[in-house]
C-alpha cells in the first residue's frame, strides 16, 4: 500500500496526542501494525516535543509540519518548523548513569529517536529545519 498523510501543527504540546491518533488511524488504514505505528508515534512525540518547549518556546509565530508516507516497506516523514537551527544529529545523546534521583533531566530522548528510526537527515531550507526520517517496517 501507499499512502500519504500531511498536517499542519499548532505550538501547542496537546498536538502530539493529536498525531499520535491520527498517526494510529493512518496506520489502522495502511495495513501497519499498531506496534510499528506506536514505534513512529514515540520517535514523532520525543521530536514535536522538543520542537514545541524548546525550538518554538515563547514564539507566537511557530510554524510546524509534518507529512507522513507509507511506501515501499517503510515509513517516511518530513517534519518541518520555523524555529531557530538545530541539527539533532549533532546534539548529544546522553546515556544516563548513577541513581535516578541524581540524574539531570532530559538527554535521552534523541538516543531514543535514533535508535527506532533506520534514517534521520536533517537539512536547514528556506528559514526551516527538516528532519527527514524513514523506519522500516518489520510486517512488510
Amino acid at each position: 500500500m501507499t499512502g500519504r498523510l500531511d498536517m499542519s501543527l499548532a505550538n501547542d504540546v496537546r498536538e502530539v496526542a493529536r498525531v499520535i491518533d491520527t498517526l494510529e488511524e493512518f496506520g489502522a488504514v495502511e495495513g501497519i501494525s499498531p506496534a510499528e505505528a506506536l514505534r513512529f508515534g514515540l520517535a514523532l512525540d520525543e521530536l514535536i516535543t522538543n520542537i514545541i518547549a524548546h525550538g518554538l518556546a515563547g514564539s507566537s509565530g511557530g510554524v510546524i509540519s509534518l507529512s507522513i508516507e507509507h511506501r515501499d516497506g517503510a515509513l517516511r516523514a518530513e517534519l518541518a518548523d520555523n524555529g531557530p537551527p538545530f541539527d539533532p544529529l549533532h546534539a548529544a545523546a546522553e546515556i544516563p548513569s548513577g541513581p535516578v534521583e541524581e540524574r539531570k533531566v532530559g538527554g535521552i530522548g534523541l538516543g531514543l529517536v535514533k535508535s527506532v528510526l533506520d534514517r534521520l537527515d536533517y537539512r536547514r531550507d528556506g528559514g526551516f529545519n527538516r528532519l527527514h526520517m524513514e523506519m522500516k517496517l518489520k510486517s512488510a
